[in-house]
């Protein structure tokens, strides 16, 4: 989708045609108005202007400097400039040059319409050129070992996509794992100290390690890997021509492998390295779990030795007690409190009720463990906001503060999601009122500095970007910055006329126009007749 801006100083003119073609059937996503090539330039320091609409004489900046100026500064921006047959020879020179289009007024809306198409048409030729697609293939190829890293990292922090969206990510990265096949999982830990080592040389080991496994398991075995937030090593790798029944012989030969190279890297490379392989496990439900797993047999069994190999053929019960994955699964509760998410809170609450309803995990721990982490986040979040419990909660306040170990399922369900509404509330009418604050301020700035006021300085004002305030503020006024500006500027020049004796040149530099013309013009479109007109009328 493109953004248009249509640009005259007959404000009346702007506003028809802003409304007079089907713009999003045409492919415009936005319409912008400007009624001066001045504010036309402001604007376009903004937003992401496509195509620019103009008049060519206007007061102030005309519309053939404007898109002079548009042509050096904004060079893939189209211009059309409407023109009438006594200033087509003002404007043949920027034709020729191929600076703007034009079109000759009066102009047809169908008119009109079919030339935006075609330029339109020419922006998206333009932008094709620019996506070249054996290029995007060659940056592909150069950022696949990154994108393939980054998945896996997600896949270990229980980040796990719908299967259809996992599927599709392997089979563009070219990675040969799915949910039929299972996989096992070496966790890598280097123990040598790094401290004092640059970032390349550091970069170039890791790399020279992990091809040494790639090199030795590759054969045989499809290899994914990726460096965790631990520093460790991770690999996933499952049998290039797997036999059925043959799971002992794979894993043994896993195994095999998995020693060489840990003697490899040491023999070559100098370092010292321990290394934990897992079970099998179901891709790529089992990933975060297996992963978990192995960083506890590295504190629980492993600990401070080094260059040890520790294979977990453990069989684990479905009655065994198992962490509640999802509880701690990045993003975290208080990370989606801390940006406001909360239709990802609920669901993520969704989801931790559900573990919470698998048969290993109904004990009175895991409960328990589930309120305790839930609440800190809430209490993150209300101190954040410089609130007490109380303030947000009133008597339930004390309820919430009263460390409970006697909760069960059906009860913290109720309250977990009682609760969090309750701030969503609070949010939103705290949201509602600051923004309602924050217009009130720029309103009462505009007022203040009339003569001086431009969207920046507003913004500026409130410390906050001006396409910000500027779409904040049609938003909650149903109006434009510059509409809104103009306004308070003709107000307060029928005061002045009412007043005041000052002449008309006054007047419009007291109402922060430096050219009496251009103040004139806007004031007849406003009410119809010039301010001198409108001052010998007074009784």
């Amino acid at each position: 989708m493109y953004e248009i801006l249509i640009v005259d100083d007959h404000t009346h003119l702007v506003d028809s045609l802003a409304n007079a073609l089907p713009w999003e059937e045409m492919g415009i996503s936005a319409v912008h108005k400007a009624y001066s090539g001045e504010e036309a330039l402001e604007l376009l320091h903004y937003y992401g202007i496509d195509l620019i609409v103009t008049d060519i004489q206007m007061t102030g900046i005309s519309g053939l400097e404007l898109v002079s100026v548009v042509k050096e500064k904004w060079t893939k921006i189209k211009s059309v400039i409407l023109t009438g047959h006594d200033e087509f020879q003002y404007a043949q020179e920027a034709i020729r040059q191929g600076i703007c289009n034009y079109l000759l007024k009066p102009v047809s809306n169908e008119e009109l319409e079919r030339t935006i198409r075609a330029l339109i048409g020419e922006l998206q030729r333009e932008g094709e050129a620019l996506v070249n697609q054996q290029k995007l293939a060659y940056l592909f190829r150069e950022s696949l070992p990154k994108l393939r890293e980054s998945l896996l990292q997600e896949l270990l922090a229980g980040k796990l996509p719908p299967l259809s969206q996992l599927n599709e990510k392997l089979r563009l990265y070219g990675l040969a794992f799915d949910e039929t096949n299972p996989f096992l999982m070496l966790c890598m830990r280097i123990e040598e100290d790094f401290a004092g080592t640059d970032l390349y040389s550091v970069s170039l080991l890791e790399y020279a390690l992990t091809n040494i496994a790639d090199e030795i398991f590759s054969p045989r075995y499809h290899n994914w890997h990726c460096k965790d937030d631990y520093g460790y090593m991770v690999f996933l790798i499952r049998p290039k021509q797997p036999s059925e029944g043959a799971d002992k012989e794979w894993m043994e030969e896993a195994e095999r492998l998995a020693r060489l190279v840990q003697h490899q890297i040491k023999r070559f490379l100098k370092i010292k390295v321990s290394l934990v392989m897992s079970n099998w496990s179901a891709f790529p439900r089992e990933v975060p779990a297996a992963y978990r797993n192995s960083l506890s047999l590295f504190t629980d069994f492993i600990g401070f030795q080094t260059e040890s190999f520790f294979h977990d053929l453990q069989e684990r019960s479905v009655e065994e007690i198992r962490p509640l994955s999802e509880l701690y699964a990045s993003p975290s509760f208080m990370q989606l409190l801390e940006v406001e998410q909360w239709s990802a809170a609920e669901a993520k609450m969704k989801r931790v009720f559900e573990e919470l309803e698998q048969r290993e995990n109904k004990t009175r721990e895991h409960v328990f463990e589930a309120y305790v982490t839930i609440m800190q986040a809430f209490s993150y979040y209300v101190h954040k906001k410089g609130k007490r419990f109380y303030d947000i909660y009133g008597r339930e306040a004390e309820k919430m503060l009263k460390l409970d170990a006697g909760w069960s399922i059906e009860p913290l369900r109720e309250w977990s999601f009682r609760s969090l509404r309750q701030l969503e509330t609070y949010s939103g009418s705290l949201s509602n009122r600051f923004r309602h604050e924050l217009i009130n301020r720029v309103i009462r700035y505009v007022n203040d500095q009339v003569k001086d006021v431009t969207l920046q300085s507003a913004a500026d004002h409130v410390h906050l970007h001006p396409v910000y305030v500027s779409n904040l503020f049609k938003t909650e006024t149903g109006d434009n910055f510059s509409n809104h500006v103009l306004r308070v500027r003709m107000d307060l020049a029928l005061q002045l006329l009412q007043r005041t004796d000052y002449k008309i040149n006054r007047i419009a530099q007291e109402v922060g126009y430096q050219k009496p013309q251009y103040f004139i013009k806007l004031f007849k479109t406003r009410y119809g007749m010039t301010p001198q007109e409108y001052k010998n009328g007074l009784p």
